[in-house]
């Protein structure tokens, strides 16, 4: 018994190894809210301060949300206000793609993921009514077009989330080397959510 629990610690192990190669390190390129699925009804984790590092674990086949980990806090953002680092410049995730960063592909299964990641979280009374949510297809949003892309092709007739503004064309990471981290206002409403009905704060 020791031996097939020694097994599969090793297992678990190596299966967070193959998640963390697979992280793509990124930055918010605004006051972000981390939610905790890929639709804008499901719970707020925390706002993710403009220039914060994320790591990207991985996002939808349309590239619409993507699963993150920022400060300890594992959960789904807007794709196109996650900028990466190619080839010395800050870019939005949608212009160069899921493969250039070897970012993969995943789903999004509520019960499973919030019974890895929100266990004793104050939302996580509230499962059920989420594990039935159906997330909704983001509207103004278009699939990426097979084979290379140009940049910014998603901007032609892009309709920004309610309450946000387009992503920027070269975004600058804001200097923070002054007075250290710029921590925002938790209350802050990135997405069109605004009656802080899940604004927990940081954990």
């Amino acid at each position: 018994m020791r031996a097939f629990k020694m097994i599969g610690a090793v297992v678990a192990f190596a299966a967070m190894g193959i998640a963390a190669a697979q992280a793509a390190p990124g930055y918010s390129t605004v006051n972000l809210n981390l939610r905790t699925g890929p639709d804008t009804e499901y719970p707020r984790v925390d706002v993710i301060p403009e220039g914060d590092p994320v790591e990207v674990l991985g996002c939808l086949r349309d590239e619409s949300w993507c699963d993150i980990v920022w400060d300890g806090n594992r959960g789904w953002v807007f794709s196109e206000y996650i900028a990466l680092d190619h080839r010395g410049e800050y870019v939005p995730l949608p212009d160069i793609g899921l493969s250039a960063f070897r970012i993969p592909v995943v789903r999004f299964a509520a019960s499973d993921y919030w019974g890895r990641h929100y266990v004793g979280r104050p939302w996580y009374a509230e499962r059920q009514r989420w594990y039935r949510h159906t997330p909704r297809v983001r509207q103004g949003w278009r699939a990426p077009p097979a084979g290379k892309r140009s940049p910014g092709w998603w901007r032609s007739g892009y309709q920004a989330p309610k309450g946000m503004r387009p992503p920027e064309r070269g975004w600058k990471r804001p200097d923070r080397q002054r007075g250290g981290p710029q921590h925002h206002d938790r209350r802050d409403q990135r997405d069109g959510r605004s009656d802080g009905r899940h604004d927990h704060g940081r954990r």
